[in-house]
């Protein structure tokens, strides 16, 4: 426990996420030459409990503004997934405190 002074351990992570999932957009469509004028993501944390098991899912919402078809907001949606923090998330974490 905090005193809710800032962000949380949670809210930082989400932060991250969202960030990184932003920057990795900017810069495919920036080299493909697409018109985007902005790129809003939005992220959430869902965490429930069973037992001794916590279930977490990060919901991930893309605003894409921009003169953009269905094929380029698709395959945006597909690089949103290859951003380094999401590939992270995505593969087992070894933490090893020293």
């Amino acid at each position: 426990g905090g005193q809710d002074a800032g962000p949380g351990p949670h809210e930082l992570l989400c932060t991250a996420l969202a960030t990184c999932t932003a920057i990795t957009l900017r810069m495919y469509a920036d080299r493909k030459g697409w018109a985007m004028r902005s790129i809003g993501v939005a992220t959430r944390m869902e965490r429930s409990q069973h037992g001794a098991v916590v279930d977490t899912r990060l919901h991930v919402e893309l605003d894409l503004d921009g003169d953009l078809d269905d094929d380029q907001r698709q395959r945006l949606h597909q690089i949103a997934r290859a951003c380094p923090v999401h590939r992270t998330l995505l593969n087992p974490i070894q933490i090893e405190i020293h």
